[in-house]
């Protein structure tokens, strides 16, 4: 066996493995031989099949069997060996020579290698990075209650139509009637256009045309009840509209029975502390907020300085062919540019959890799962979910294996972040 390397260029190199006859021929006997033993052929005894079958059947599946495994270990030896380290899996070389299985005795084959990049970055008092901290006022607070209090809002009958109510109403044109058709006056954009229906009660009609209330299609589809592409049969857009229902939304009142929602039985009774409570809860955000900033940050910092260059027509190929062609080359150009800021963050972090020793543990991934859940919990505007119930719900997160992975990967990035951010100068910047 004959292993030679060649230099493509500073980022990758090609490395051709030559298997003789000699390096394979004992290892397709013995393999020919324990196919032997257990094959069954009517007419023979087990284990008595000619061999001449049996190499008619099975010599070629076997020689390539075999042939790829001496390859593939001995091109992983020859790495360890050479200390060669590399990014990706090795490709098959565009130069190489289609293979004939059923008359060659010597196979080369050769691979080209992305080598992996140095990275070294110092991270200490020296490296300064910018962390944004916003500053809670207290309109900041009132808009926050105000949005609580759209939240938990309702819908409400009202007597006569406003500009931003929602009617129920039949529509008529001749002899067509669409009954119990829906319009919410917040999606006609034009004041000019809906003062037709305001101060309109249950039991007037109005008429209007459909195509300059609603411009889009999509909403007009919805309105007559039919599919887009049916559009086309109403030649007419002037429709008289017969209300039927006006409902209002109303913001929910601040008192205590909105305090219990939102902080449990008598956790809050008194403006102040619901305030108060308020504040740290856009203390939180604000937190998470400006951590995901100082992430964005880091990233962006360590990134430019570690200057990764990448062959990066070799990174394209091993993403077409790697993907099984799902994505096409004109797909993998598009989205290159993303990729390449993800592969070198990714490098970069790599880097800093080998010399800094930083592990991922379980209890760092069950964290990472709590944080999300709680987060997706206060969405919904839950925001005092019980621990218990946050760790139960991390836990099945844990047990989907793509869902783990995805936490995997957010922890180590969540102790990567925080080992910078202990040990460089954060430049603390009021916002």
């Amino acid at each position: 066996m004959n292993i030679t390397k060649k230099q493509i260029d500073d980022l990758s190199l090609q490395v051709t493995v030559a298997v003789q006859e000699s390096d394979y021929s004992e290892k397709v006997k013995k393999a020919l031989n324990d196919v032997r033993r257990k094959l069954e052929i009517k007419g023979f005894r087990k284990g008595m099949v000619p061999m001449g079958i049996v190499q008619k059947m099975y010599g070629r599946s076997t020689l390539l069997e075999q042939v790829n495994t001496i390859m593939s270990e001995a091109l992983n030896d020859y790495m360890k060996k050479e200390e060669i380290h590399v990014i990706g899996e090795p490709l098959a070389s565009e130069e190489q020579s289609k293979t004939d299985w059923d008359n060659d005795t010597d196979f080369s084959f050769s691979f080209d290698l992305m080598l992996a990049p140095k990275v070294d970055i110092p991270i200490d008092n020296n490296l300064h990075i910018s962390y944004i901290r916003k500053e809670i006022k207290e309109k900041d607070v009132e808009e926050y209650i105000d949005g609580l209090l759209k939240q938990h809002g309702t819908m409400k009958v009202a007597e006569k139509a406003e500009k931003e109510d929602f009617l129920r109403a039949d529509m008529k044109q001749g002899d067509l009637l669409i009954s119990d058709s829906y319009l919410n006056l917040k999606t006609v954009a034009k004041l000019k256009d809906k003062k037709v229906f305001i101060g309109k009660a249950v039991g007037d009609e109005v008429e209007a045309d459909i195509t300059i209330l609603l411009p889009k299609e999509a909403d007009r589809s919805a309105l007559l009840q039919v599919k887009p592409e049916e559009l086309e049969r109403f030649t007419n857009p002037v429709f008289t509209f017969v209300i039927k229902e006006i409902k209002r939304f109303e913001p929910a009142e601040e008192n205590q029975d909105l305090y219990d929602k939102l902080y449990g039985l008598g956790n809050v009774t008194t403006r102040e502390a619901f305030v108060e409570k308020v504040r740290e809860q856009m203390e939180r955000n604000n937190e998470g907020e400006s951590n995901y900033l100082f992430g964005q940050e880091v990233r962006k910092v360590l990134v430019e300085k570690a200057a990764i260059r990448l062959p990066e027509k070799l990174l394209k190929r091993w993403l077409y062919e790697g993907n099984d062609g799902k994505f096409t080359m004109e797909q993998i150009e598009k989205d290159f540019p993303a990729f390449l800021e993800d592969f070198r963050w990714q490098l970069v972090r790599e880097y800093i959890m080998k010399t800094a020793g930083i592990k991922v543990e379980k209890d760092d991934m069950v964290q990472s799962a709590v944080a999300m859940a709680r987060y997706q919990f206060a969405m919904y505007g839950l925001n005092n979910v019980p621990d218990e119930h946050l760790v139960k719900y991390a836990e099945s997160m844990l047990a989907n294996e793509k869902e783990a992975r995805n936490l995997y990967e957010r922890a180590e990035e969540n102790k990567v972040i925080s080992y910078i951010r202990e040990n460089v100068t954060v430049n603390i910047k009021e916002e």
